[in-house]
Formats: structure tokens, C-alpha cells, sequence
């Protein structure tokens, strides 16, 4: 099952531009990445919680590892406007903060430090 899921979130990788090449997350943090967004939500959540997407970013969080301004965040919680970015693009810029955070899963919490562990 685990090779399954990490071969789905690879073949997601696949399809990501280019440009952001460069970034080769391991299976041990796809696996982790995985149980994180099973947690979190859907890739288009926008609930009303101040937090959007598969991996429930913060729009501030968001821009600061370079996506771009979504309109989901302008109607937090309004249906007509889910959050847009592909899951290639959530995955990239939950490496980067992952990343950015000393390739710890800090920013996600609990659910973070839970995840750290099952993989």
C-alpha cells in the first residue's frame, strides 16, 4: 500500500513544470507528505479556516515560499472560489517550507510530528 501511495505522489512529480526540477523529495518524504495531506484536506479546500489546500497553508505561508496570490483567498470559506494550485505545486511548496524549517514537518503541528513518525 505504502509503495502505492508513494508511486501516486511521484507520478505527481512527473507532471510539475521544469523550472522546479531541481527538488527530488525522497520516498521517506513523500510517505510523510502523503499522511499530512490525508489529514489535512482536500487540494482545493477553502473552508473558511484561514488555511487552504491539501496541506492547509496560510495565504501569508503561501507567498512566503513563492506561490502566487489565489483568489480563494480573498472569499476564505466561499465555495464558488476553491484554492486553485495543482497538487504538484502544494507538494513543491510544502517541500519548500519543509525545508525552510530545517526538514522538519514544525509548520503542520501535531499533525506534522505524527506524520514524522509513521513513515
Amino acid at each position: 500500500m505504502r509503495a502505492v501511495l508513494v508511486t501516486g505522489l511521484a507520478a505527481l512529480l512527473l507532471a510539475w513544470p521544469a523550472s522546479a526540477a531541481e527538488w527530488s523529495p525522497s520516498p521517506t518524504w513523500l510517505a510523510q507528505a502523503k499522511c499530512v495531506h490525508a489529514k489535512e484536506g482536500p487540494w482545493t479546500a477553502n473552508t473558511g479556516n484561514g488555511y487552504f489546500g491539501g496541506f492547509q497553508f496560510m495565504a501569508k505561508t503561501w507567498r512566503r515560499v513563492g506561490g502566487k496570490v489565489d483568489a480563494a483567498f480573498k472569499h476564505p470559506g466561499d465555495p464558488a472560489y476553491p484554492f486553485s494550485a495543482t497538487a504538484g505545486e502544494q507538494l513543491y511548496r510544502a517541500w519548500m517550507l519543509w525545508r525552510h524549517d530545517g526538514g522538519s514537518w514544525r509548520s503542520w503541528g501535531e499533525v506534522g510530528a505524527a506524520c514524522s513518525r509513521a513513515a
